[in-house]
């Protein structure tokens, strides 16, 4: 894969040598593949991009037909090319911490889904996801945690365009709180 571009990102206060270089790929192979995966393995295209460890908005923008960006940051590409049909059924079977999964629900406050609607979206038992939104479920699935952490991005998503919410400067914001409990799951 050869690069299409290279720019620095480079905040205020960094010195020259502190640069770092972001390097970018074209988006239509990572696109297709995308879909590739949500074909075979039947998760959404949100849920492979948080088991990927990609932000949901790059997951989203690959989906979404009118916003489909002409390239992806590399180190997006390998987070999506690192995984296949197989290893998110394999990954996806593994128990792991539930808590992330719980906080990404609490970040919704009162826009967290019911027990019944989580337990339909994400297909898991009743049980299984009341003990994600009241926080005892100790550990759960890899794929239910993935399912609820871009379930809540979705949501808090959704509200965002719709102007339900305003993220300023001095609230946190949940989409990138997200993104970090992602990672942590």
């Amino acid at each position: 894969m050869f690069p299409e571009d290279f720019s620095p990102e480079i905040d205020d206060d960094q010195d020259e040598e502190e640069v770092t270089w972001t390097h970018w790929v074209s988006a239509e192979p990572f696109r297709a593949w995308l879909g590739h995966l949500t074909a075979a393995t039947g998760m959404e295209p949100l849920t492979i991009g948080v088991a990927a460890g990609i932000p949901t908005g790059v997951a989203r923008s690959l989906i979404t037909s009118n916003a489909r960006p002409r390239r992806i940051r590399a180190v997006d590409a390998v987070g999506l090319l690192s995984l296949n049909p197989n290893t998110l059924a394999s990954y996806g079977q593994m128990l792991c911490d539930a808590r992330p999964a719980h906080l990404s629900l609490l970040e919704l406050r009162s826009h967290c889904p019911s027990a019944e609607a989580l337990a339909r979206r994400l297909n898991i038992g009743l049980d299984v996801a009341e003990g994600l939104i009241d926080g005892w479920l100790d550990v759960c699935q890899q794929s239910t945690a993935w399912g609820c952490i871009a379930l809540a991005s979705q949501i808090t998503y959704d509200r965002a365009k719709a102007g339900a919410i305003c993220i300023d400067a001095d609230d946190s914001d949940v989409e990138w709180d997200l993104f970090e409990l992602a990672e942590a799951a």
